[in-house]
């Protein structure tokens, strides 16, 4: 934005206005270099005589000027009020930079000038036409109404420039002075920052609030510095946000007792409003945020240079993917957020859909008070709670996070509407250990082609099926249609799976060597004629949503793997669900590459006992946690457990295909088990001719027609499923009562094992003659799958 702001100040202001100075580097950029002491000391004289010349010429013409035109500003201060204000703040920072910054002082002087041919520029166009004039995102429209507004515009730019110009500097002195420099100054640089960002408005805070939460990405000091943005927006003055109730509610009944009630100061400012606390009449506790001012066309003006001048200067400097859709993406975002109304819908779909699911008791958002809300007002019931990061039962936390990843994928794989802006701030812990999330004016929405192809690509990624990777990057868009052979020949999925195996173990990026990973993809692309990775602009959203709540589970626990802290909502989902294309996804993760033979796979039974755990951890952290330990994974009972394996097997699914297909592949195997074991064990015969055939063979098949027949005898396939069952049986005996899988290995755990099998049966046995209506159609499904085998083993032959 600098690079942007001096070449258009090269175009607008003319050369001959100010006395030319000889161009030598800074002495902050020559820091300690050899023989370097001389040259910065002149050099420093020189840009500081220029400086002191440059700003003694602009003084008196922009004073002049200030004066000349102060009774228009003065006549047009209902339209001009923030140009009024703006030229206010520049006169105060003037005279508080002094000779001290003589380069401050000038840029201070250029954007006051800018600002007074601002005025002129707004008399002319009128004040009542709006940058979005349908009150949502439309670039087209903003492009308009701001290319008859140029020094506005640059303006703009120009204070982006000046504002960020002296933190940009002193980090680049920072860095060329070295490691030592850059970390003895970090803190102080963090704080810099913060205020640059603040400064800056909406658009900015709100980057730096993302930021502030990747402890894995960010430096400490730099963690803390813009942590201060979450809860520390310097808040606009009360009275102006009483005027704008008034003018928001002014209709309805009881607005004055409610202005009575709320408190004489915000109790939090946000970089788009400020929350206020009060009550209604009848007493009930209400939250009322009101929206700054002059939202709209800031973020119109920011939005627009974004997508017109940094977005195409990105593409040029190398970075993949649709920039200027992501831009897209976030201003429609930006400016859907100015709706409050929109707001409180949002929240209401939300407390709906999470009432209808598993999530109902666990989660919700605070509702909307609908007589006293607007399209820049929202009054909700106030909610008692304590921030995530701040929370004083840290032993909770990790269950928190683990609700709030269920929550985000429920949103985003099966509501539709995904909430984009978890930071610590907009998600609290209530007395009773509901997450309350607050702020629903960022949203997205999500298509149900893409919910699939995201719960397929989860799928692959927690079942550590990396090969599948390459083709979901494709069908999400990461990856060009007709990509797939660049892919395959790129050496990029040996990359991907390195990456993903590291990302998976936790600890998030800084386990990763994030330059050298971004260097390895530009190498990538590089190596491609059209390029192989994009960004896709439904993306930046949901990255920065989940990137959020990654950063909240690493603040808690430094090995907190995001990519395992899906596994409990997905295991629920991929077993629930009966489309066909997340069936393919249970069948992925629990078979693994073999999935699309189905005369070779076999359950793999630490694929199942990883589902049968997230499933059980997504239970614990949706239940009601009255009293209880929640980090506690307590045992099933039997008795749930059979009603849960006998209502797969009612309910037309692609789990009950599944349960059914092996079932009745293990049943199968163990009676051609017990066959061989009883014919082995029965006495044996001579026949004639010297033949030694068991006793109990001879008398089921006398003429010796199935001795070598496949229906008798168990294959490699069939070892495999009684391993596999034999496994699983441990592990679900570990489930039902506890103890750990690997504790059923001695006599003892053996015993213990088999006790819960036992018992586990029984309550099948008794379950099941329950539902004794139910055992045709369920023995038809077996006998069904049992001849399908029967065939297929047939047809492969000996």
């Amino acid at each position: 934005m600098v690079v942007v702001s001096a070449a258009l100040l090269a175009l607008v202001l003319p050369h001959r206005a100010f006395p030319a100075a000889p161009r030598a580097p800074s002495p902050l950029l020559l820091g300690d270099a050899p023989g370097a002491a001389s040259i910065a000391a002149a050099t420093a004289a020189r840009a500081e005589a220029a400086s002191k010349a440059l700003a003694d010429a602009a003084r008196p013409a922009s004073e002049f000027l200030l004066d000349a035109t102060r009774p228009a500003i003065d006549a047009a201060t209902p339209v001009l009020d923030p140009v009024l204000r703006a030229t206010e703040q520049a006169r105060v920072q003037w005279q508080l930079y002094g000779s001290e910054h003589p380069a401050e002082q000038v840029g201070l002087g250029l954007s006051v000038l800018l600002l007074l041919e601002l005025v002129r520029e707004v008399v002319a166009a009128g004040g009542d036409e709006r940058p979005y004039p349908r009150d949502a995102y439309d670039p087209d429209a903003a492009r308009a109404f701001f290319v008859r507004r140029p020094l506005e515009v640059l303006a703009r730019a120009v204070e982006l420039g000046v504002r960020s110009a002296g933190f940009g500097g002193a980090l680049l002195s920072d860095w060329l002075a070295g490691p030592a420099a850059l970390e003895a100054n970090a803190e102080e640089r963090a704080l810099q920052l913060a205020k640059v960002l603040t400064a800056l408005g909406p658009t900015f805070i709100k980057a730096g609030q993302s930021a502030s939460i990747r402890t894995d990405l960010l430096a400490p000091p730099y963690i803390r510095g813009l942590t201060s943005l979450q809860d520390q927006v310097p808040p606009f003055p009360t009275d102006e946000a009483t005027a704008l109730i008034r003018e928001e509610l002014g209709g309805a009944e009881g607005v004055e007792a409610l202005l009575d009630s709320l408190s004489a100061e915000p109790v939090a400012a946000a970089s788009l409003g400020q929350v206020y606390r009060g009550a209604l009449p009848d007493g009930t506790p209400i939250a009322l945020k009101v929206q700054r001012p002059r939202m709209a066309r800031q973020i119109a003006l920011d939005m627009l240079l974004i997508r017109e001048v940094l977005a195409p200067l990105a593409s040029a400097v190398g970075l993949p993917g649709d920039l200027v859709g992501t831009a897209d993406a976030w201003g429609e975002g930006f400016v859907a957020e100015l709706d409050y109304s929109a707001e409180a819908a949002n929240a209401a779909l939300f407390n709906a859909n999470v009432r209808q699911g598993q999530l109902s008791g666990s989660v919700f958002a605070p509702p909307v008070v609908e007589g006293f809300s607007s399209r820049r007002v929202l009054t909700t019931e106030w909610v008692d709670g304590e921030r995530l990061d701040r929370c004083r039962a840290p032993e909770d936390v990790p269950r928190l996070c683990s609700l709030a990843m269920s929550t985000y994928l429920q949103m985003m794989l099966q509501d539709g509407v995904l909430h984009c802006d978890p930071h610590p701030g907009n998600l609290l812990r209530t007395a009773e250990g509901k997450l309350c999330i607050l702020d629903w004016g960022l949203v997205t929405t999500i298509s149900p082609d893409l919910q699939l192809t995201l719960i397929e690509h989860v799928a692959h990624l927690t079942a550590e099926d990396y090969a599948k990777v390459p083709n979901d990057l494709v069908r999400l868009g990461f990856v060009p249609e007709g990509g797939e052979t660049d892919i395959e020949s790129s050496g990029v999925v040996d990359y991907l799976t390195f990456v993903y195996s590291t990302w998976n173990s936790g600890g998030g990026a800084s386990k990763l060597d994030v330059p050298a990973l971004l260097a390895r993809v530009q190498e990538l692309t590089a190596e491609t004629e059209n390029g192989l990775f994009q960004i896709p602009p439904y993306f930046a959203y949901v990255a920065k949503s989940f990137s959020v709540l990654e950063g909240i589970g690493l603040s808690s626990d430094p090995d907190y793997s995001i990519v395992q802290e899906t596994l409990p909502y997905i295991s629920r989902r991929i077993m629930s669900d009966p489309s066909p294309r997340t069936a393919g996804a249970l069948e992925t993760f629990v078979f693994g590459d073999v999935k699309d033979d189905r005369t070779a796979r076999v359950l793999s039974p630490k694929r199942v006992e990883t589902l049968l755990q997230g499933a059980r951890k997504y239970a614990a952290a949706t239940a009601a946690v009255d009293g209880a330990d929640p980090t506690l994974l307590q045992p099933l009972d039997t008795e749930a457990a059979a009603d849960a394996l006998l209502d797969t097997l009612q309910t037309p699914s692609p789990l009950q295909a599944l349960v059914v297909e092996q079932l009745t592949l293990v049943l199968a195997a163990s009676s051609r088990q017990l066959w061989s074991r009883l014919r082995d064990a029965s006495p044996r015969v001579e026949l004639a001719g010297g033949e030694d055939r068991s006793l109990l063979g001879l008398l089921v098949d006398p003429l010796g027609l199935f001795r070598a027949s496949r229906l008798v005898e168990n294959d490699e396939r069939d070892h495999k499923a009684l391993e596999a069952a034999r496994r699983l049986v441990e592990a679900a005996s570990s489930l039902v009562g506890g103890a750990p899988a690997d504790a059923t290995a001695g006599p003892d755990g053996e015993g213990a094992a088999n006790a819960e099998a036992a018992a586990l049966a029984r309550a099948l046995v008794r379950k099941a003659w329950e539902r004794r209506e139910h055992i045709p159609a369920i023995s038809r499904l077996f006998l069904v799958e049992a001849l399908d085998q029967t065939a297929a083993r047939l047809g492969r032959g000996r």
